[in-house]
């Protein structure tokens, strides 16, 4: 793979190995190419944003319906990597998106549902009551139930697409960071801590990381994350049996989610509002300060949840100022694919957006519609 010149020489780089990266590797890998990635910590390190031991996956997308033709293909791919590794990648457990009727949660799972007929049950208060027994919601609320959510296993599921990518021949190089990149005629040139390499397709996913490679082409906020897990004593209302994944918007900007006991105890956490710092800097060391919200959500709306968190961490989400993802091909070299800002819910799309991915760094387009995505959204409207 090396040149005659000496200088290593591949058909595409992949930086970043975390849930993107890896499934980006994968796919390039199984397309034939030669491919090496680049992941600057080790695998599944806790650094970035594609760690926890859970993550959701659902389809009835509140945030945006034009996600749903992607989530479709995700859940699909999941399944056809569990078959390939012989893991358990994906457990379906139901959802239940809980707010009162007319807030963003509910009315945004509604119109995606109807929009893109998912099957789904809108429920009282009470009838949450009667069927799922971990949760109070007040009168005011209603929920929202899809069969089709669950759970997703990052570690496992990003074990299995390095494993694949290297049946397929992608070399994975674990403690090599990028440094910097640059566009010739020849290809493109990375210096890497361990030396040069020159490529003739570079995807750059790399998380909260690749706001160092992107100048000013995508404004982007790195923010700290810190989810719990409580001890559930026991209790069979915790378990994925008889308690779905969820979401519960509880108040303006105020969601929480939370994920049924599998092992670790029943995890819960704050969606956004958290601190914006630089990856590198951002404080790891979890406080009372960062337990507070959650807390009072547990005792408020989990209440049969007793006792302190037995677990926690920290994460990092990069966002996007509108929390939508930024994907394509960079305005100023083809070559280039950037893959990022998932902006705290890009996990479950990690397997079709390695696909996707892969489709635009080897024919310059996809069959999917990401025109919403489009990497180069911000400038334009910065320059107009």
């Amino acid at each position: 793979m090396a040149s005659e010149a000496g200088a290593q020489r591949w058909d595409a780089i992949v930086v970043g190995c975390g849930a993107i990266g890896a499934s980006t590797s994968y796919n390039l890998a199984r397309r034939g190419l030669r491919v090496l990635t680049l992941e600057r910590f080790g695998l599944n390190h806790e650094l970035g944003s594609s760690h926890g031991k859970t993550r959701i996956i659902r389809l009835a997308y509140y945030e945006d319906s034009r996600y749903v033709p992607l989530l479709r293909r995700a859940f699909d791919s999941w399944r056809e990597l569990e078959s390939k590794s012989g893991k358990v990648l994906l457990e379906l457990t139901g959802g239940l998106m809980m707010g009162k009727p007319e807030g963003e949660l509910v009315t945004g799972v509604l119109g995606s549902a109807k929009a893109h007929g998912i099957p789904h049950r809108v429920l009282t208060s009470s009838e949450v009551d009667d069927e799922f027994e971990a949760f109070t919601i007040g009168e005011d609320m209603c929920a929202v139930h899809e069969e089709s959510a669950g759970i997703l296993f990052p570690e496992e599921c990003i074990r299995a697409f390095v494993d694949g990518a290297r049946e397929a021949g992608c070399e994975v190089r674990f403690g090599e960071k990028m440094n910097r990149w640059r566009s010739s005629e020849s290809g493109i040139e990375i210096e890497s801590s361990n030396g040069t390499l020159t490529t003739d397709r570079l995807i750059l996913c790399a998380g909260a990381w690749n706001s160092s490679f992107l100048g000013n082409l995508l404004p982007l906020q790195c923010e700290r994350q810190v989810p719990f897990w409580f001890s559930s004593n026991g209790q069979k209302c915790f378990t994925p049996q008889e308690m779905p994944v969820f979401i519960f918007e509880d108040g303006p900007s105020k969601f929480f989610y939370g994920i049924p006991d599998v092992g670790h105890g029943t995890k819960v956490a704050r969606t956004h509002g958290g601190e914006i710092g630089e990856p590198d800097n951002m404080r790891r060391e979890v406080t009372e300060e960062d337990l507070a919200p959650v807390k009072g959500f547990v005792e408020h709306r989990l209440p049969m949840l007793k006792g302190p968190p037995i677990a926690s961490t920290t994460c990092l989400y990069t966002n996007t100022p509108d929390l939508n993802f930024a994907v394509g091909m960079h305005p100023d070299d083809p070559r280039v694919t950037v893959i990022s800002a998932c902006s705290g819910h890009g996990f479950k799309f990690a397997s079709v957006l390695g696909e996707v991915a892969a489709d635009f760094a080897t024919e310059r387009k996809t069959k999917y519609d990401l025109s919403f995505l489009e990497v180069e959204r911000f400038r334009r409207r910065s320059s107009s």
